[in-house]
C-alpha cells in the first residue's frame, strides 16, 4: 500500500493463529458484499462536490479573523484536530500557518470565561459543529458565544459558521434567527466517522492543510481493497488482517487495544482512535479498551506495565523515518563518556533507537506488536491511516456482530444531564 507498510507478523502468536485466520475467512464475503453496497463512508475518499463550498468558508473566516475557536465535542472536533496536527497544531513547535485554531472540545467554565474575554473576542471567529443540532455541550458553549459577541458590539452573522445535519433542531433555529451560515453535515455519516467530510476538512484547511492529499490517501487504502479480484485482495489488505488480530487477540483475552506511535503529529490521532474504538465496540457487555500512548515520552510512563504487567494487550506501533533528521549533537560532547553515544547524532536518531528498542523489547518479551511504518506525517499518509483505523473499527464489530454506527450507553447519559439541568432550576 503506497506510504504504509504494515508488519503484524509479531502479533500471530500460536494462541491466537486459529482464530485469526477464521476471522480473515469471515470478513472476507463482508468485503465482497460492500462492492454491491458500500457504506456511505467508502464514498468520502473520492467526493469533489463539498470542497469548493468548505474553501471559500475556510478562506473567508481566515481573512477575517485571527483565531477561530471550534466548538463541538467529540467526532465533532477530534479528527480535525487530528488534520490540524499535521501543519503543527498542539505540537511544542506550534501551528505553522493560518489564524490560531482553538478547539474548545471539552466543556469548561474557566477555560470558555477567558476565550469569550471582550479584548480578544473581536478578532475572534467561531466554528460550530454538531451533527445533531443539538448536543448540550455545543449548544451550551453557542449559546454564551451569542451574548458575549452582542455585549462587545459583534455581528454574530459575521463571527460564527457552523456545520449541521438536517432538520428542524436548535442550531439551525439559532442561524435562523441570527443569519448564520451553516454547511450540511453527511446525512448518514455519524460524527466518529466524519473526518473526511466537512468537519475535518474544514478546520483542516484553516490550518493549511491540502485537504485533496488527505482524501487521496483514504482512496488508496479503499483502492487496495477494492482493485481486480476483491475476495483474493481482501484477505490480505492490512484492514482485514488488523480486525482479524484485533478480535482473535480478544478471543484470547487481550482486551487492551495500545496504539503507540513516535511522533508528536500523530499524537491526535491516538484520541481520535480511541473514541472510534471504545465508543463503536463497547456494547452489549464486550468490546477493547482502547489505550493511547505517544513515543518516546510514554517510555517513561506506561511501557514498565507493558513489558512487566499482564498479558492483556495488543500493541500496534507507529513509525516513520527520522533517523539524520532535526538538530545534532556536536562532536565536543563526546569528551563526556556518559555522552558519547550522542555524539554527532540528531534528535532524529534517538527517536529511531527508541522506537526500534521498544519494538524489539516487546517481541523479546512476548508481547504481541503490530508495526506500521509510515514514510512521513504529511497529510496522504494521515488520509491512509484514518482511513484503514476506520475499515479495522468497522470490521472488528462486524466479527463481534454489534452495529458500529450506535452508542446507546451514551444517549442513556445525556438523558440523564439534561434532566440534573432542569432539577437545578427546581
Amino acid at each position: 500500500m503506497p506510504h504504509l507498510n504494515f508488519d503484524h507478523a509479531a502479533a500471530l502468536s500460536s494462541d491466537v493463529r486459529a482464530d485469526f485466520d477464521k476471522a480473515v475467512e469471515a470478513l472476507v464475503p463482508i468485503v465482497v458484499g460492500w462492492q454491491e453496497a458500500p457504506l456511505p463512508h467508502f464514498n468520502l475518499p473520492a467526493k469533489t462536490d463539498d470542497l469548493p463550498a468548505m474553501r471559500a468558508l475556510a478562506e473567508k473566516m481566515a481573512a477575517a479573523f485571527t483565531r477561530i475557536v471550534v466548538l463541538g465535542t467529540g467526532g465533532s472536533s477530534l479528527g480535525a484536530q487530528v488534520l490540524a496536527q499535521i501543519h503543527g497544531w498542539g505540537t511544542p513547535s506550534g501551528q505553522r500557518s493560518g489564524p490560531q485554531l482553538i478547539f474548545a472540545d471539552n466543556l469548561d467554565a474557566t477555560s470558555l470565561g477567558e476565550l469569550l474575554a471582550p479584548d480578544a473576542i473581536s478578532t475572534t471567529g467561531f466554528l460550530v459543529v454538531s451533527k445533531s443540532g443539538s448536543t448540550a455541550e455545543t449548544m451550551m458553549q453557542l449559546c454564551c458565544v451569542l451574548p458575549a459577541l452582542e455585549t462587545a458590539g459583534c455581528d454574530a452573522a459575521h463571527h460564527i459558521a457552523g456545520i449541521c445535519g438536517a432538520g428542524d433542531v436548535p442550531l439551525r433555529r439559532l442561524a435562523d434567527q441570527y443569519g448564520l451560515y451553516l454547511l450540511d453535515h453527511e446525512a448518514d455519516i455519524g460524527g466518529r466517522f466524519a473526518v473526511l467530510s466537512n468537519v475535518g476538512l474544514l478546520p483542516a484547511q484553516l490550518a493549511g492543510c491540502d485537504v485533496d492529499l488527505i482524501r487521496a490517501g483514504a482512496a488508496n487504502v479503499m483502492a487496495e481493497l477494492n482493485s481486480g479480484d476483491v475476495a483474493a485482495h481482501a484477505a490480505v489488505h492490512p484492514a482485514v488482517q488488523g480486525a482479524a488480530l484485533q478480535y482473535a487477540h480478544m478471543q484470547a483475552g487481550r482486551m487492551v487495544s495500545v496504539l503507540m506511535p513516535y511522533a508528536d503529529r500523530f499524537d491526535r490521532l491516538t484520541f481520535w482512535f480511541r473514541q472510534l474504538w471504545a465508543e463503536s465496540l463497547g456494547k452489549s457487555g464486550g468490546g477493547s479498551l482502547p489505550a493511547n500512548a505517544l513515543g518516546p515520552v510514554d517510555q517513561h510512563s506506561q511501557v514498565q506495565l507493558y513489558l512487566d504487567g499482564p498479558d492483556d494487550k495488543l500493541f500496534t506501533l507507529i513509525t516513520h523515518p527520522t533517523r539524520a533528521e532535526g538538530p545534532s549533537v556536536p562532536a565536543s560532547f563526546g569528551a563526556d563518556p556518559a555522552l558519547a553515544f550522542m555524539a554527532k547524532r540528531t534528535i532524529g536518531d534517538l527517536v529511531d533507537a527508541e522506537a526500534r528498542a521498544t519494538l524489539h523489547t516487546l517481541i523479546e518479551h512476548e508481547r504481541p506488536v503490530r508495526h506500521i511504518e509510515v514514510v512521513n506525517t504529511h497529510e496522504e499518509v494521515v488520509g491512509g491511516l484514518l482511513m484503514h483505523f476506520m475499515l479495522e473499527t468497522i470490521m472488528t464489530a462486524a466479527l463481534m456482530g454489534i452495529d458500529a454506527f450506535d452508542q446507546p450507553a451514551v444517549e442513556h447519559g445525556k438523558l440523564k444531564a439534561k434532566q440534573y439541568m432542569l432539577d437545578m432550576a427546581g
